[in-house]
């Protein structure tokens, strides 16, 4: 009983304004890295199923994102992607600020579980919903993209499609771990005469940790497209050659994309945790 009343009591006044300046701080963070992972999240898709060049289609989609900003912003890759992070930095944010007012033992795999339950499904939808529009020439701009093919790619087996949510899961998986669980104890980890300011130690590992994590999940990645954009019996190892013909190029782009996503994000999002959490504190 008497634990009761002092889980009571720590979770008194300031910790409502404490979750206030979470959602803020995802909302925020969210909108800062949306257009960088919207622009190359289509130009990957593109790349592997249309063999597009992923500098033009990085290319054309910067530019007209900088010509017609209002357009791309209510676009529906904007808003899939942005409704992703602002998910994600969200349930992390408050999962992180209840358990260390409730002195949770567990606090971080339980932040990484509910990470996970809010990023995968929300993940999954995004990356069927941009292979089903800019993968398979069925989308309602796909014309620029399928130039060069002659009809769109065949969609029909409903055992393939469940099997490349799979592996997205994996890969998103692998992803979430590094970013939101194996970074911040790498941070913990890293010796004081290495960097002894406290800043500097998450930066450095919420910059490289979240990035090495794609030499696991771009290969992931670029196999579950191939199962989604072709969605019909393939040998498994004419699939992997044909899926892994762009891993090397495909990696960089997508460490590219989590700097921003996991890396630039998780540190505007930490930073402005602890400014707004001061601010509540007061």
């Amino acid at each position: 009983m008497e634990e009761v009343q002092s889980q009571q009591v720590r979770w008194s006044s300031p910790n409502i304004g404490h979750i206030a300046g979470d959602l803020a701080a995802a909302t925020i963070s969210a909108s800062l890295v949306t257009p960088a992972v919207a622009i190359i999240d289509r130009s990957l898709v593109e790349q592997a199923a249309f063999k597009q060049s992923i500098l033009c289609g990085l290319r054309r989609h910067a530019i007209g994102a900088l010509r017609q900003p209002s357009l791309f912003i209510f676009q529906r890759p904007f808003g899939i992607v942005w409704a992703l992070y602002v998910a994600t930095y969200s349930v992390a944010n408050v999962t992180d600020t209840i358990g260390r007012k409730l002195e949770i033992a567990a606090a971080r795999t339980i932040t990484f579980a509910t990470t996970m339950l809010a990023n995968v499904p929300l993940a999954l939808w995004k990356d069927i919903r941009f292979a089903k529009e800019y993968g398979t020439g069925r989308g309602p701009d796909a014309k620029i993209a399928i130039a060069n093919i002659s009809s769109p790619v065949p969609i029909h087996n409903k055992s393939m499609a469940l099997a490349a949510a799979a592996v997205f899961l994996v890969r998103d998986g692998v992803t979430i771990f590094g970013s939101f669980t194996l970074a911040p104890w790498l941070s913990d980890a890293i010796p004081d005469h290495l960097a002894a300011h406290p800043h500097v130690k998450p930066i450095i590992t919420q910059l490289t940790v979240p990035v090495l994590t794609q030499l696991v999940a771009t290969p992931l990645h670029l196999l579950a497209l191939d199962m989604y954009t072709r969605q019909y019996r393939v040998p498994w190892l004419d699939r992997i050659k044909h899926s892994q013909r762009y891993v090397l190029s495909s990696t960089l782009l997508r460490g590219v994309r989590i700097i921003p996503a996991f890396g630039v994000g998780c540190l505007t999002n930490m930073e402005l945790r602890s400014v707004f959490h001061a601010k509540f504190s007061r």
